[in-house]
Formats: C-alpha cells, sequence, structure tokens
C-alpha cells in the first residue's frame, strides 16, 4: 500500500476529529443581532433597535428636573409583569392594577430605575417622574415581549437629533433643554449634520430659523438616495432638495476617473468643455440630476422600489475595471485617452502638450487633442498597443482586450522548446 496515501487518509481522519470538537464545529457561527435601546431626554424618545437599524421609536415620558432620569450606559437588569409599587417612604404596597402608577410591565436598569408602563397617558411626552421612563401602556407591553435582560440601554442628552428613515428621508428636530443643560449654537447644529453624513444638506437660515423656534420635532430638509452606476452600488448618494435630485459630481468623477472643473467664482462645473451650473454643499459640489447627460452622456433609470437612481454612463473597461469615463465618438469611431491606457499597459510615453507630441517608444503617434489632453482611436490603438475594443451600447461599455493579435512566438523556440 501506497505510505503517502496512509498518511494522507490519517491526516485527514485527525482533522475530522477536531473539527467535531472545536466549537461550533469549527464553522464561521454569525450571531444575531442583538437588540438595543436608546432613550434621549430632550426629545422624550425611546428608540429600539437591532443593530444600526431602527426598529421603532416611542414616545415616553422622563423624570421631572428636581428628580431628573439619569444619563449613561445601562442594561436591562429585571423583568417584571404586574408589577407592586412601593411608595417612597410609605411603607405601604400598591397591587398591581389601575391605581398602579407602575402600569403592568416593568424593565428595571439601576437601583430604583426603570422603563415602565403608566396609569396616566396623559403624561407622556412630560418631564413629570421621579426618574423613571414612563410608555403608553401598549408601547411598554410591546417592548417588553422585544427585549430581554443585559439588553443594552443608553441615554443620552441631544438636543440636536439628526435622521435618516429607511425610505431615506433626512430630518431633523432640535428640542427643549429641559434641564437646562446644554446650549445649541448653529456650528454645534452643523456639526451634527456633518456627522451624520449630511454635511452641507441644509441652509444656515433653515438652521437658525430652527434654533430660534425649537420646534420640538423632527423637520424633514432633504432625501436621500440610492446610487448605481452601470450595474455596481456606489458609496456616493443622490440627495433631494426642494424637489432637485443632486449628486456630488467630484466624487462621482474620481469613481469614473474622468477630471471635473469647479470654478467657484461662477458658480459653474465644466468637463470637455461642456459648461452646467453647480452648487457647493459642504465640503462637496453638486449638480442637478438633470445635467448629467450633458456632461457624462448615458442614460439614468429611477428604481421607486429600492430608492435608487441607476446611471448608465459610457465608460472604458479593462480586465473589468473602469478605466475611464473619458471616452469619445467620432464619425463612428471610439476614441479613448492615450496617456490613461499607456499607464495601464505600462508602455513608455512621452507626451509634449506644448508640441502637442505623443512618442510611443520614441516614436510619434497620432492623436487626436480633446481639452488638452491626447486621445487615439480605437483603430491605431489596436496598431499601438495591440488592443481590441468592443462597444455595448446596452451597458454603454467600451470593453478593452489585450492582446487584438495572437502574437506566434514559434520562430523565437529552439527544438527543446526552450526559448532562445
Amino acid at each position: 500500500m501506497d505510505k503517502k496515501w496512509v498518511y494522507k487518509q490519517a491526516f485527514w481522519v485527525i482533522l475530522g476529529f477536531i473539527m467535531t470538537i472545536l466549537p461550533g464545529n469549527a464553522q464561521a457561527v454569525v450571531p444575531d443581532l442583538l437588540p438595543q435601546i436608546i432613550i434621549n431626554l430632550p426629545s422624550h424618545t425611546l428608540e429600539l433597535y437591532k443593530g444600526d437599524t431602527l426598529l421603532k421609536e416611542y414616545q415616553i415620558a422622563i423624570g421631572k428636573p428636581s428628580s431628573p432620569t439619569p444619563t449613561g450606559e445601562f442594561s436591562i437588569i429585571e423583568k417584571e409583569a404586574n408589577p407592586c409599587w412601593y411608595p417612597p417612604g410609605k411603607g405601604a404596597v400598591v397591587p398591581s392594577g389601575p391605581n398602579n402608577p407602575l402600569g403592568y410591565r416593568w424593565l428595571g436598569i439601576a437601583p430604583m430605575y426603570g422603563i415602565h408602563g403608566t396609569n396616566a397617558p396623559w403624561s407622556i411626552g412630560g418631564a413629570v417622574s421621579n426618574g423613571c421612563v414612563r410608555m403608553q401602556e401598549a408601547d411598554v407591553e410591546e417592548l417588553f415581549e422585544h427585549v430581554a435582560c443585559d439588553t443594552p440601554v443608553k441615554i443620552e442628552y441631544e438636543r440636536v437629533k439628526v435622521r435618516v428613515d429607511a425610505s431615506g428621508r433626512a430630518s431633523i428636530g432640535i428640542y427643549p433643554d429641559v434641564y437646562g443643560r446644554q446650549r445649541i449654537t448653529l456650528a454645534g447644529v452643523k456639526q451634527a449634520l456633518a456627522s451624520a453624513g449630511l454635511d452641507g444638506l441644509a441652509e444656515d437660515t433653515f438652521l437658525k430659523s430652527l434654533i430660534q423656534e425649537v420646534p420640538g420635532r423632527q423637520i424633514e430638509f432633504a432625501q436621500i438616495h440610492k446610487l448605481k452606476i452601470n450595474g455596481t452600488m456606489r458609496i456616493e448618494h443622490i440627495i433631494s432638495i426642494a424637489g432637485e435630485k443632486q449628486i456630488p459630481v467630484m466624487a462621482l468623477a474620481d469613481s469614473l476617473n474622468t477630471l471635473v472643473k469647479w470654478d467657484e467664482n461662477q458658480q459653474m462645473v465644466s468637463r470637455q468643455n461642456k459648461i452646467v451650473p453647480g452648487k457647493r454643499r459642504g465640503n462637496s459640489i453638486y449638480v442637478s440630476v438633470e445635467y448629467l447627460p450633458a456632461l457624462f452622456g448615458g442614460r439614468e433609470v429611477w428604481n421607486d422600489s429600492q430608492n435608487c437612481l441607476e446611471l448608465i454612463l459610457p465608460v472604458a473597461k479593462f480586465g473589468g475595471q473602469v478605466l475611464s469615463s473619458d471616452i469619445y465618438q467620432k464619425e463612428s469611431v471610439w476614441m479613448v485617452p492615450a496617456l490613461t491606457v499607456a499607464a495601464v499597459l505600462g508602455e513608455r510615453i512621452k507626451w509634449q502638450p506644448d508640441t502637442p507630441e505623443l512618442l510611443i517608444h520614441g516614436r510619434a503617434a497620432p492623436i487626436i487633442i480633446v481639452d488638452g489632453q491626447p486621445f487615439i482611436t480605437v483603430n491605431d490603438m489596436g496598431q499601438l498597443f495591440n488592443m481590441a475594443a468592443h462597444w455595448d451600447g446596452q451597458t454603454q461599455t467600451l470593453e478593452l482586450s489585450y492582446p487584438l493579435y495572437t502574437i506566434d512566438y514559434s520562430m523565437y523556440l529552439d527544438p527543446g522548446e526552450e526559448y532562445l
């Protein structure tokens, strides 16, 4: 019997035994996302999350200024249905029932503090308790079923609340300073927006009016949409403000490996001698989606169910990766940026813009100057770089492949098939 075969079989038997005694049979176990509770005192809200997903928001009552609800990190340490109430300093017991101010559910988070129901539903939304968090009875009974002991509970004091809901609606709320702890400034509100990735999406005049008014509720100011380019979901987002969809054009240009210029004085965006109006929002430059065809060509498809705008833009790809969106069609012939193609292929080139002349391996190449940059036709590219090109109108993709011509190396081989 072959010894190598025996050793191999023994190895697999031992490995199989180890796999059976490891936790979870050595398989990757992805635990279910645990729920967590976030309570914000100024907004009188309790939010139930699973992971980063907001499941539900509840209105609550909090402690009065003389007995404030504590802030910090807690967890549910006990759960009790139909709790009894022991009035402080009275030595009496109030059994579960309509006269019990704890309602019919108790979620303890610290000694003497908890989340509970109430027999005074009109108090919800106020600062009236001795420090506990009150909920409507139906709400606390629902919450009771969704959380277990050890569920994290975070109680915070944030007068500025920024939110993007599941539909992409972005809102901001500024809430009363119930405990006199936090002064609101325009800089602080803008920082809260920036931390949420919404920098520059709300005008200063709008934010100043909110600070002055203190509306005590969420005010929608924009909507965020997903962005897909040529079938690939992007990290950039489309925004809608006053019904107009806008896109961060510089981020889009970077992802497409193309150059876009911004004129701060004229508030204009230009690309390849095409000019459209733009707007600075925070650190980003936005243009209306309606101007994208003028800047980049292609077409757009809106998907309501996914809250997503898909852009089908003409791009050149090499090896499955976007090479550039700087491609042109002139008299049915496609042109591509010579410098980009040469760099990807590692070709030795010399670009002399003053002449203008492009030298490839020391020889002048046929080029066409577009917006100050050298371009070559796909026909010339085949001769210069031995690359083939195929245009797919459906995906708006110019697929470059290598090589165009199969090179016969047999003349360089000796009879023993070794390279000379």
